[in-house]
């Protein structure tokens, strides 16, 4: 799978955000990728709130014409971990249904930018967990990480992990919740190059509004031409 870049991170730091910005920043680039949330759970509350699932955000925003159960196959009721959310459901997540639809998406883009669940350990598929699942895909890294003492905690475990397991990763500090403390990100920013020892490819900042197209101008100035190799970013 190497044409996969899995965008991972902690609840809240805004990895869907910033898939949606990658996906405009391609498509202005002239050079469309494709997305995929694997699993995705909530649908309870995205019919209460009348409001659009994270894939088809990715289907309208990447242009992609393809059913929304081949971006994201397993849509599950609760806001639950992915394994317990499946028990709920009445079903079983397969691993193997998982990997046809990535490949199927795969041949259709040169990229695929894949929405990793919160976190690492928490079971995700079968007997694995989503750190054991980039072990079998090692695919490219970007790991977003949010501004304050509990999101560089849980970074930097996180990183030390993903190191641990010879994958490579690439970081990108989001300040998703409007953090004015100019200190603190420089601290942050330090603290994650040297303690991580994994390369900062930028920082966003906070928007107010037109999330989508803030982020896709933010990340032109971070990602090469004329799309991401984080491999040399």
């Amino acid at each position: 799978m190497n044409t996969l870049t899995c965008v991972c991170g902690t609840a809240g730091s805004g990895k869907t955000q910033v898939i949606l910005g990658m996906l405009q920043l391609a498509r202005k680039r002239g050079t469309p990728i494709g997305a995929c949330k694997p699993v995705d759970v909530g649908d309870i509350d995205y019919q209460s709130l009348d409001q659009a699932s994270d894939a088809e955000c990715f289907q309208e925003t990447g242009g992609m014409p393809e059913h929304v159960s081949l971006i994201n196959p397993y849509l599950l009721n609760e806001s639950l971990p992915p394994q317990l959310a499946a028990e709920r459901d009445g079903i079983a997540i397969d691993l193997k249904l998982l990997e046809t639809r990535i490949n199927e998406l795969g041949s259709l883009y040169p990229r695929i930018l894949v929405e990793g669940p919160p976190g690492l350990l928490t079971p995700f598929v079968e007997s694995r967990n989503w750190l054991e699942t980039l072990q079998m895909w090692h695919p490219q890294l970007i790991w977003i990480c949010g501004i304050g003492a509990e999101d560089l905690e849980l970074s930097l475990l996180s990183l030390h992990l993903l190191q641990q397991s010879g994958l490579s990763v690439k970081i990108l500090i989001n300040n998703s919740k409007g953090c004015r403390d100019r200190e603190l990100i420089q601290y942050q920013w330090l603290t994650l190059e040297e303690k991580a020892e994994a390369s900062v490819l930028g920082f966003i900042p906070y928007f107010k509004n037109d999330l989508v197209g803030q982020m896709c101008s933010a990340l032109d100035g971070m990602i090469e031409e004329p799309w991401p190799n984080l491999e040399t970013s």
